[in-house]
């Protein structure tokens, strides 16, 4: 089975005669680019501590930035919901290929459905980049195939802890992006090798 997440993706449309073997073992690793410090690694873990109901306390007072980036996502992980599910990862198998995304936090309401990122990403792509990137698209995509959702009722928020201000990128969905990225998906399957092709469906 092939494991295919949206960096896979973005090594298919742009550069495809570079896309790895298929080995399931060596293609997909876990988790964001942006997460390749100690620092930001820590911040990540203490997060998911927070949200088994861990004390961490100690390690946010040994840390000021830490404990300045935790304050930052307190309101947004503080926020009313029906359920919250943390480190989440979803998936959807279209023939030998298993679709993957990751989300540090799930929001379900009763009529919304909203995935959370925090990233220490201090320089944030533009809106309209990170919209139109196939991180974002992906884990809209698999965040409605999941879920008994509407494509109006669900979205995903990016907190950027790392920026002065804090600011906050929301993107919302519709059956017409839904539409669009299973073709723009389609086409991008379509370069996978020629041995792997005969068994990538189109159907997803």
């Amino acid at each position: 089975m092939n494991l295919i997440d949206y960096k896979l993706l973005e090594i298919l449309e742009t550069t495809p005669e570079k896309f790895p073997d298929f080995e399931p073992e060596s293609i997909y690793t876990p988790g964001f680019c942006e997460r390749v410090n100690i620092l930001s690694q820590q911040f990540h873990l203490i997060m998911q501590q927070i949200g088994m109901g861990l004390s961490v306390e100690p390690l946010l007072n040994n840390s000021p930035q830490l404990k300045a980036w935790v304050e930052k996502v307190q309101p947004i992980i503080s926020t009313p919901a029906i359920a919250k599910s943390w480190n989440v990862s979803l998936q959807k198998l279209t023939n030998n290929n298993l679709l993957v995304a990751q989300y540090d936090l799930i929001i379900e309401r009763e009529e919304q459905l909203i995935a959370i990122d925090w990233s220490i990403q201090a320089r944030p792509p533009s809106y309209q980049q990170l919209l139109e990137s196939w991180q974002t698209q992906l884990r809209l995509f698999l965040l409605l195939e999941n879920s008994n959702f509407e494509p109006e009722q669900i979205g995903i928020s990016y907190l950027l802890v790392n920026s002065k201000s804090a600011p906050i990128y929301h993107f919302g969905y519709s059956r017409q992006q839904r539409e669009r990225f299973k073709q723009k998906l389609e086409g991008i399957l379509s370069k996978l090798p020629k041995s792997e092709k005969d068994v990538a469906s189109t159907t997803l």
